[in-house]
């Protein structure tokens, strides 16, 4: 998690004149999971956005944590636990194409994992462009790191694989659907999301979603699906 905080304060330390281009969307809901956690909670989420002519940075921050209260012992017991950052930048060659370079760490206590961190590099295409859709397509190798909870490490080279699509149903309303696939020796992870929000007002929206993920092999015992079903407030800056 340390390298990527650290990239991302990289990433958002720029000078005041690159600061006019900086936009942002601070989250905060309530989430209920299912899969290797089950239970509802508050999450919190920021997405900071740096545009140029040439350029797209992005950045993300999400986290969650849940405990209750043993009734036998009168111990705290964590429920929920789920930390996750990734830093992307896109570079355009035209007003369609793009090359991307990333980065992702995810933690997540019950997922079997200590941590899952990928670096990646490809190309993307813009197939729809337009004031009320956009349709991405995106390819290109990549590498990752699943760290099992035993100690043990499995690094691999990947191919991710992914879309986006947006749909404006009105100036105040908008669906988003995205989908990656990442598939290597070792592993297979699909990550499937979709939302709606409608504004409240410039700078309010209310968001409600759903997040799947799809693990091909986990440790024994484990889920390989988890889901995380939300309602939350959007605010822009």
């Amino acid at each position: 998690m340390r390298k990527v905080l650290y990239l991302y304060s990289a990433l958002v330390s720029v000078s005041p004149a690159m600061a006019e281009a900086i936009t942002g969307q601070a989250e905060l809901g309530f989430v209920a999971t299912t899969g290797n956690t089950e239970t509802q909670l508050l999450n919190a989420k920021v997405k900071l956005f740096m545009e140029t002519d040439t350029w797209l940075h992005t950045g993300k921050l999400a986290a969650y944590n849940s405990s209750n209260t043993d009734q036998t012992t009168g111990q705290d017991e964590t429920t929920a636990e789920k930390y996750s950052g990734e830093i992307k930048s896109d570079r355009n060659l035209d007003d369609r194409q793009y090359l991307y370079g990333l980065g992702n760490y995810d933690k997540d206590r019950f997922s079997g994992f200590d941590y899952q961190a990928a670096l990646g590099a490809g190309y993307g295409y813009k197939v729809i462009v337009s004031d009320v859709a956009k349709l991405t397509l995106e390819a290109g190798p990549g590498y990752r790191i699943n760290a099992i909870e035993n100690g043990a490490k499995e690094d691999e080279l990947t191919l991710r694989l992914a879309e986006a699509y947006m749909l404006k149903f009105s100036d105040t309303a908008q669906f988003d659907q995205y989908l990656t696939v990442e598939s290597g020796d070792y592993n297979t992870i699909a990550k499937l999301g979709a939302s709606v929000q409608s504004a409240l007002s410039k700078a309010l929206a209310l968001k409600v979603g759903i997040d799947i993920k799809y693990t091909d092999k986990v440790p024994l015992g484990l889920d390989d699906t988890d889901t995380e079903t939300y309602a939350s407030v959007l605010y822009n800056f």
